[in-house]
């Protein structure tokens, strides 16, 4: 397991060098969210090539001579343009008509909007960035602050979290980020050894449940199968705990969908469930009070106290209590976690299934890689002998990124640029940035951006793009660390993609799905072909 412990440890591998920048700063840091932290600006990024070498002048000339203009857009009627932006946006335009009509009525992708929930919530204004130059900035930590900019405008009642404030809503300035994220890593870093074998016995058992329907002559729905299979699965790869022993009573036993509920209930204000109009905007005029979801919260809290105490106590060498540990492992674990894979794992089987000549090519990869090693998916085969696999996976991320939206607030007055203009951005305005469009910029992913191309970071130029793939609040060719908000599972959400492309073709030669565009909830298997023992 030696190539898993040095993929999974990547981001951690750093860990002790930024607690020793930390240790350094320490003295002076200011107790305000204005610290500077030292780290790369959106400039720097923009003037440095994927090579690290710097950019050419006559660009940089170029880009210094772009026109400034006013931000375009704005924020209408106090409440009543809040509440009309919302329903467009939510329910009449929807996403990404909503973005699409704005960037060609206004001829910008910078403007300034209203974002849900809006009122009776809270101040709803944004300045969005739409665009692949604009939109470092959302996680530029010299020019922004990221306190309680996790969920936009909103932050759910702490009601929810056992009255605390968790990592995901801590700016990087705040030392409790530090000691959190740090313990994150840790606990990505002791998942090394389990985290395949532990994939391998999750998603087997869903194959089998999915081969059930099939036999039965039914459809078999993606959900709930599949996130009650990463439900088991995170709990015994990041825990001490493990879900499957005999000995813990099912009863001690946290529910799936009523952690599903849990998260539901947080995010509700700034989504759309899926109902009737009238119905869905009872859910957007009252918060739901946390208590609904109190029982199989308090569930999966004593759950853990009880068979993941080693787990708990691993912690306090970060600084922290127990309670403290608790509350923010149920987030890393439910809504990090667990409700990313969710998201991105349907878009991977989505895009492959409907695609006979991609399941061919990926089929022939992976199988010439597991030969040699007993017919078994190994680390070291999914890391460096599957490159289509990879792009794949990319390019999911990329084409559906798993978290649609980064915020913050602007620290201080500076210029932003866009590709054709540079705006005025000052001190206090709430930020915002679309991974949808943004990841789909035709100037930057010039073939087919509304397409999903399996092979586009593969070879030498693709490798290029993933300088461009952000859905990690960050680039993908980053390094992730207790000082910056890039999700601490930056490197190991894509290689556990590969891991269940991997799964998928050593089982099955083909697979056929039902599915509408986008992120389909009902999508469903309608065939899965065994794999032929004679072949390949």
């Amino acid at each position: 397991m030696m190539e898993a412990s040095s993929l999974l440890c990547r981001s951690s591998s750093r860990l002790a060098v930024c607690h020793s920048l930390s240790s350094r700063n320490l003295a002076s840091r200011s107790s305000s969210r204005n610290f500077s932290r030292g780290a790369v600006t959106s400039a720097s990024l923009g003037s440095v090539g994927t090579s690290g070498a710097p950019a050419k002048s006559e660009e940089m000339v170029r880009d210094s001579e772009l026109p400034l203009r006013e931000i375009p857009g704005g924020y209408g009627i106090p409440y009543v343009s809040q509440l009309v932006n919302r329903w467009r946006y939510l329910f009449f335009e929807k996403e990404p008509t909503f973005w699409t009509n704005r960037m060609k009525r206004y001829n910008s992708t910078v403007l300034r909007t209203n974002m849900p929930p809006g009122w009776p919530w809270t101040d709803s204004r944004v300045v969005m960035f739409l665009d692949q130059k604009s939109y470092p900035t959302v996680f530029d930590n010299e020019k922004v602050d990221k306190y309680k900019a996790f969920a936009g405008t909103y932050m759910p009642s702490t009601a929810y979290t056992g009255g605390l404030e968790l990592c995901a809503y801590l700016d990087p300035s705040d030392k409790k980020h530090e000691q959190l994220k740090g313990w994150c890593f840790e606990l990505l870093k002791q998942s090394a050894s389990k985290w395949a074998p532990e994939f391998r016995k999750a998603i087997t058992n869903a194959f089998v449940q999915w081969e059930y329907k099939i036999e039965q002559k039914q459809l078999a729905p993606v959900n709930p199968t599949l996130p009650e299979a990463l439900f088991r699965f995170m709990i015994n790869a990041i825990t001490a705990a493990d879900f499957d022993d005999p000995r813990v009573p099912d009863s001690e036993k946290p529910l799936c969908a009523d952690l599903q509920k849990w998260t539901a209930f947080q995010l509700v204000p700034i989504g759309n469930a899926g109902l009737p109009f009238y119905l869905e905007e009872l859910l957007h005029v009252a918060p739901i009070p946390a208590r609904l979801t109190k029982g199989g919260y308090d569930k999966c809290v004593a759950f853990l106290q009880n068979y993941a105490d080693e787990t708990l106590i691993s912690s306090e060498q970060h600084g922290l209590t127990k309670e403290e540990a608790v509350h923010n492992l149920i987030f890393f674990l439910v809504l990090n976690g667990h409700g990313g894979f969710c998201r991105f794992f349907p878009i991977v089987i989505q895009q492959v299934g409907l695609n006979p000549a991609l399941q061919e090519k990926i089929r022939a990869e992976v199988r010439a890689a597991t030969k040699g090693d007993d017919e078994r998916v190994t680390m070291k085969a999914v890391m460096s002998d599957m490159p289509l696999v990879a792009s794949t996976v990319y390019e999911a991320l990329r084409f559906l990124p798993p978290v649609p939206f980064q915020y913050a607030r602007a620290k201080k007055d500076f210029i932003v640029e866009s590709h054709d203009a540079r705006f005025q951005i000052k001190a206090g305005e709430f930020l915002g940035g679309c991974n949808y469009m943004v990841s789909r910029d035709p100037k930057v992913f010039k073939e087919d951006p509304e397409k999903f191309v399996a092979e586009r970071f593969m070879g030498p130029e693709g490798e290029k793009l993933l300088h461009h793939l952000v859905w990690s609040n960050g680039r993908q060719t980053d390094e992730t660390t207790v000082m910056t908000k890039q999700c601490a599972g930056k490197d190991i959400v894509p290689l556990t993609g590969r891991l269940l492309l991997a799964e998928m073709f050593m089982r099955y030669d083909s697979f056929t799905v039902k599915s509408n565009e986008g992120l389909d909830k009902n999508m469903a298997f309608t065939s899965l072909q065994r794999r032929d023992p004679s072949s390949s």
